[in-house]
């Protein structure tokens, strides 16, 4: 039966608010794509059609249950004469694309069901998982459905794995959808409503094993054979790589946990490529790729059905033996594809292939091998970048052995349906690659925001988790923010003049205001004995270091400030830098330094000009202060380069004279 809910009915627990009798009503799911759901109902006189609208919920048996909810998604006429309407619906699962927010969601080492718990938490939908690997992902500000499975990195398909299936309201993403029931079919050529496509483009029934460093199978031959090379009429050769067979002498950092074979001679080399190899040929390397798609329905009524019989039975991600009775070989495949008639309640069509997972494979066996170069305190070991590296380019050489050749210069692929989920083109070719999601304001063609050239990367956004040299001395893990650099920072301002740099152990400061040239740094310093060390601020020669404080009573840059020149003279200037030698507080030193020392001199403080004689403060301008008091600075100590103490006299000022003064020492 198939039910009508309107867009406010959420008690899906009982019957609909109409039963529908569509002509015809269908759900075709892809293994990890687009569900999606095609009803076409005629405008009959009941006026049931009229429940049809946008938002309204459809329950319909599927492979899933016999009451699955799909959501409306739109609704038109197919025809002049407005006899029919036609709803498409996604699983209403899909809402959470919409209602689930992930504003900051960061499932940290957590396996896949402690992972969806987090990533649902607080809403109305729920997950199951089998996925036990432990993995980290932050989501910020995305919605479920990208989150899950979206074009944006990460997502939970890309850092935990998995397949996922729709059951109304939960999502289930286990390590693999169906499995192995025994499902079987016979093939041949020429078979009449079947389409079925054979590939040999990557049988395999010689492999030539390379291990780590280049060392081969010992002996004339250098190469292992499959049991089912002489069903071919030649002989597949290719070459494969296993960079984790390597000599004990060729053994770096954590090899022997990361499962690396390690070989004491060549004996074991050539048992250990040879083990590989058989590895390979058990993984079906020497099997034809299959891609077979049936229409259960019209084959029902036909001799040739026997033969499929089984396919009745199977479900989205079932393993299907595929037997070729001319080749006399049997090869697996899965369900990636089923169209489930839903007025019929019962498989309409099926497309049984390879859902790509070599390539799934590859992906995860390369990226486990990234992740092992780190430490556990996420440094990284170079001696293992390397070999990481020539296991990539092993791979590339690879895809281009099975690449094709193309005639033309350039392909264009492109989805100009704006409510599809691949919308959206891509242009390759001899100059590069091109991406873009939107349209020229105009709409006759794309703004390409990404391009891939050999030039190199050019992109609105560029997402990524950590960017490396293949040194492992200078890399950025964006998801944390740390950084490790080696070599020269350098910063310009923004009128494009040197500011600053950093150099092993110094910051180097310029005139960026004016010509960029070098006026001080900040470094740290070991003593000649190596008996102390320290931070050392430096100005250039004849520039002075400044320590000041800026005045919070004005708006301007104006306040006071101790400084150091040349030769060691120290003093009190003005912030903007205008004052005088008679603002000197002392003179050159060679020990402690102390005003009340100096046999004669003068030094402003406040703006007023005080006379010394002997240490001892003997005049002060009868019309600088009528009344009142000041504090000012008498005397520093010096020692091992630095302040020790510093005198200050509190002066008592009544028309313009001297009354009294009283004195402290501030010690550091």
């Amino acid at each position: 039966m198939i039910q009508i809910y309107d867009s406010q009915n959420t008690d899906f627990d009982h019957n609909g608010d109409e039963t529908l009798f569509p002509e015809e009503c269908k759900v075709s799911a892809e293994l990890n794509g687009t569900w999606v759901l095609n009803m076409t109902h005629p405008i009959d006189d009941e006026g049931r059609w009229k429940y049809i609208e946008e938002e309204a919920v459809i329950a319909v048996p599927t492979f899933m249950g016999k009451k699955q909810l799909f959501r409306i998604d739109r609704v038109s006429t197919v025809d002049q004469d407005d006899s029919e309407i036609t709803a498409v619906a996604y699983p209403i699962f899909w809402d959470s694309g919409d209602d689930q927010f992930l504003t900051d969601s960061r499932p940290t080492d957590k396996n896949g069901q402690e992972a969806l718990n987090i990533m649902l938490t607080g809403s109305k939908y729920s997950a199951e998982s089998n996925i036990t690997r432990t993995s980290t992902a932050y989501f910020e500000r995305r919605n479920m459905m990208d989150a899950l499975n979206g074009e944006d990195s990460p997502t939970f398909i890309q850092r935990w794995g998995g397949e996922i299936l729709y059951d109304n309201h939960k999502v289930i993403v286990n390590e693999r959808v169906g499995g192995d029931y025994g499902a079987e079919v016979r093939y041949r050529k020429n078979m009449d409503g079947i389409q079925c496509e054979i590939s040999m483009e990557n049988v395999v029934t010689r492999i030539v094993p390379v291990a780590y460093n280049g060392y081969t199978i010992g002996g004339n031959s250098g190469y292992v054979d499959s049991v089912n090379i002489n069903k071919y009429a030649k002989v597949y050769t290719k070459e494969i790589r296993f960079e984790d067979v390597k000599m004990e002498e060729d053994a770096q950092e954590d090899d022997e946990e990361n499962g690396t074979i390690l070989c004491k001679s060549q004996e074991e080399m050539d048992q250990a490529l040879t083990t590989r190899c058989e590895e390979q040929f058990s993984a079906g390397i020497d099997l034809p790729e299959v891609s077979i798609k049936v229409s259960v329905i019209d084959l029902e009524n036909t001799e040739e059905y026997k033969d499929f019989s089984d396919l009745v039975k199977i479900s989205l991600g079932d393993t299907v033996k595929c037997y070729n009775t001319k080749l006399d070989i049997t090869t697996e495949a899965r369900c990636i594809r089923m169209v489930w008639d839903c007025i019929r309640d019962t498989v309409d069509s099926v497309t049984l292939g390879d859902y790509q997972t070599n390539f799934i494979k590859q992906m995860t066996s390369t990226i486990e091998r990234i992740a092992s170069v780190f430490r556990n305190n996420g440094t990284l070991m170079a001696d293992k970048i390397s070999g990481v590296l020539d296991a990539m380019q092993t791979q590339l050489k690879c895809q281009q052995s099975v690449a094709k050749r193309m005639t033309v210069r350039a392909v264009l692929f492109e989805d100009l349906d704006e409510n599809s989920p691949l919308y959206g083109a891509m242009a390759m070719g001899t100059q590069g690659l091109e991406i873009s999601k939107t349209r020229t304001a105009d709409g006759r063609g794309w703004d390409w925001t990404t391009a891939i050239t050999a030039s190199g990367i050019i992109a609105s956004t560029i997402v990524a988790g950590i960017l490396s040299d293949k040194t492992g001395r200078n890399w950025w893990n964006l998801e944390t923010g740390d950084i490790q650099m080696s070599g020269r920072f350098q910063q310009y301002a923004s009128n494009g003049v040197k500011s600053m740099d950093i150099f092993d152990n110094k910051i180097n400061l310029y005139a960026w205001d004016d010509d960029g040239n070098y006026v001080g740094s900040l470094r740290s310093f070991l003593t000649t004995d190596k008996m102390r060390k320290g931070i050392e601020l430096m100005g250039d020669a004849g520039d002075q270091v400044r320590l000041s404080v800026k005045r919070s009573d004005t708006a301007t840059e104006e306040g006071r400030s101790v400084f150091i020149g040349e030769n060691g003279y120290t003093g009190l200037f003005t912030v903007d830098g205008k004052g005088s030698a008679e603002e000197w507080l002392s003179r050159k030193h060679g020990g402690p330094i102390w005003i009340r020392n100096m046999p004669n001199g003068d030094f402003l403080a406040g703006g007023v000009r005080i006379g010394v004689e002997s240490g001892l403060i003997t005049s002060i301008p009868s019309n600088s202060v009528a009344n009142g008091t000041f504090e000012v600075i008498s005397g520093l100590s010096w020692a091992n380069g630095g302040i020790t103490s510093v005198d200050w006299v509190k002066v008592n000022v009544s028309n313009g004279a001297i009354k009294s003064w009283s004195t402290r020492t501030q010690n550091f």
